[in-house]
């Protein structure tokens, strides 16, 4: 059987690159055609990753192999009878979940973005071997990757996959690694934390366990595939994000996201945020990694793959993140609903909302979602919060005919899921109605996907027993809580970045009175009344105004200085309030205490 070899070398950390060796016999003399994807599944964005590619020969025994490139990721070689060695440099110094890193302290090795792939070969088995290169020795290796006979556990050394597919879907994490492990279900899960300081590594596992196991309840099973599962965290001063693979995920978070070892009851909100992280990657592991859009059995990375269900499999998984977190305690209700009011308020508060669809956010995902500049306020909805929402609204009338979002879940895994037979557009819907035994929901369910309409936020929430209202925000950070305002708000439309110079306006809603005054983004607003614009003294001149009030601004545009007169108008209520009245039903998976009853007189 042919095998595909690549020799990965940790040559310089300093200059941050890894040396690559690749090996292969060609099947024939025709011209074989050497590849590196355009973007790793998971992220639906070009990333170019061959832009990073450097030096590249290729040889035989017999000499040098002409190598022509065809464009900015293909190269085409002449091979003759003899096996074939493409020698390459990759540079290294991405600080996120995508792609390479590589310095003194880590090595994060994503092959999607490192190994070239040889096309007509990708079926065949994939060998790998991780050189120490300059990394010190104390360094450890951590992968999903299935590691050889003579390589030891967490070892630079030989690992294998079975196939190019296989190998892209493994990302490597090497250094000074900390490790702890569980099991569920007798399958062993692993947590790797690469760069934490003063933290507890067990406590994360013990938080963990639970998470997982609250997901795999959703599902019904583990995947029967599933040996092993890996949690490789990169811990840094500044970053966050996640990036789903089969048997592992590659997380990045900010270094005092973890616990603080003296505070062992301590939840704070951004290692809540860690564990919801965890939460979503590994829902993924049954729902994006197995079941998955029919376009996505079979990536085709040189460009983007398009489909519309990702407000289903991003949004969905959004949904069951944090409700994982309550179902298992690491939430209170008072906590979930306060981040589910902030979701909602986000939603309201941008006209996107009713403007683009969940299906056209998701196939313009490429260019639109992941893509977003000062307007996205105004011309892109979250497929992921949107998404999440249509989740919760689902759920409410599922619940209303006795049934659970859980139940239509298992429906799916067991239909397509675990057979790993795709869904295409009109998959789940047919699901639905035949779960729900309703036609009439699942053509409401598709209505809200196919068109921008409002959710119906509020009858979802009457169903579980919980009030949702609406209130002004005091300022523009404003998205939750029950307040009595003691004066009526006055929101300007714009929001902005404050500096030594004044305001740098970064974005500007549409229907707003600065969007009617003329204010664009990009402005840099000097100066309010006569006074020297300033986030403290914007906040007081609106505290003190009246609304239908006129404020003169002066702002320079390309260095240019105007003036620019805004009328004050009231601020929409678009905050959301939600308070847990009674519980109407088993959802979310924990009661909560029902209300006093009423004292007679």
């Amino acid at each position: 059987m042919t095998e595909v070899r690549y020799q990965l070398e940790l040559a310089d950390l300093a200059g941050h690159y890894i040396d690559v060796t690749l090996e292969f016999e060609p099947q024939d003399q025709e011209p074989v055609v050497l590849a590196l994807p355009a973007w790793i599944p998971g992220s639906y964005m070009i990333r170019d990753f061959a832009r990073n590619l450097l030096d590249i020969r290729a040889e035989d025994a017999d000499g040098l192999l002409a190598l022509t490139q065809l464009d900015k990721q293909r190269w085409s070689l002449k091979p003759g009878v003899l096996p074939v060695t493409v020698r390459y440099r990759v540079y290294a110094f991405d600080l996120s979940v995508r792609a390479n890193y590589l310095n003194s302290e880590i090595a994060v090795i994503n092959p999607a973005a490192t190994c070239l792939q040889v096309q007509g070969l990708e079926l065949q088995p994939q060998h790998v071997s991780i050189l120490r290169g300059q990394a010190p020795t104390h360094w450890l290796l951590a992968t999903g990757l299935p590691r050889a006979s003579n390589t030891a556990a967490l070892a630079f050394g030989d690992y294998s996959a079975n196939s190019y597919a296989h190998l892209i879907d493994s990302p490597l994490l090497a250094g000074g690694l900390d490790i702890a492990s569980f099991e569920v279900d007798g399958v062993p899960h692993h947590l790797v934390l690469c760069g934490a300081m003063a933290t507890d590594i067990q406590r994360i596992a013990v938080d963990l366990l639970p998470l997982c196991q609250a997901q795999r309840q959703v599902f019904g099973a583990l995947p029967a595939d599933l040996t092993e599962y890996w949690f490789l965290t990169w811990v840094v001063d500044n970053g966050y994000g996640g990036l789903e693979h089969r048997n592992s995920t590659l997380l990045l978070c900010n270094r005092f996201d973890l616990p603080n070892p003296r505070q062992p009851q301590e939840f704070t909100e951004e290692y809540q945020n860690f564990l919801a992280l965890c939460s979503h990657e590994y829902f993924h592991t049954w729902w994006v990694k197995r079941a998955r859009p029919t376009p996505y059995l079979d990536y085709q990375l040189a460009g983007e793959q398009y489909s519309t269900q990702l407000w289903l499999y991003e949004g969905f998984t959004s949904y069951y993140d944090d409700l994982s977190l309550l179902r298992t305690g690491k939430l209170s209700l008072e906590q979930y609903l306060t981040g589910l009011a902030k979701t909602i308020s986000r939603l309201e508060r941008a006209p996107a909302n009713t403007r683009q669809s969940l299906a056209d956010s998701s196939f313009n995902a490429w260019t639109r979602f992941y893509r977003q500049d000062e307007n996205a306020a105004n011309a892109i909805v979250s497929y992921y919060a949107k998404g999440s929402l249509l989740a919760f609204c689902l759920d409410a009338e599922l619940h209303a005919l006795g049934l659970t979002l859980d139940g239509l879940m298992q429906q799916c895994w067991q239909q397509y899921g675990a057979p790993e037979c795709g869904s295409d557009d009109q998959t789940f819907f047919h699901l639905l109605a035949s779960y729900s035994q309703s036609e009439a929901l699942a053509t409401t369910v598709q209505t809200w996907v196919d068109t921008a309409a409002t959710l119906p936020l509020a009858r979802a929430a009457g169903i579980f027993g919980i009030d949702l209202t609406w209130r002004q925000p005091e300022h523009p950070l404003d998205l939750s809580g029950d307040k009595s305002l003691s004066l009526p708000a006055i929101e300007p439309g714009f929001m902005y970045e404050s500096s030594n110079e004044g305001l740098k306006l970064t974005a500007i809603r549409n229907g707003t009175a600065a969007h009617q005054a003329g204010f664009s983004s990009g402005d840099l607003l000097i100066a309010v009344q006569g006074l020297k614009a300033s986030e403290n003294t914007l906040k007081q001149l609106l505290n003190r105004a009246n609304v239908g009030d006129v404020l003169q601004c002066h702002l320079f545009r390309q260095q240019r200085l105007l003036q620019l007169d805004l009328t004050l108008v009231p601020a929409a209520a678009t905050v959301a309030v939600l308070k847990p009245l009674s519980q109407r039903t088993a959802w979310p998976g924990i009661a909560w205490p029902q209300p006093a009853p009423a004292e007679l007189n």
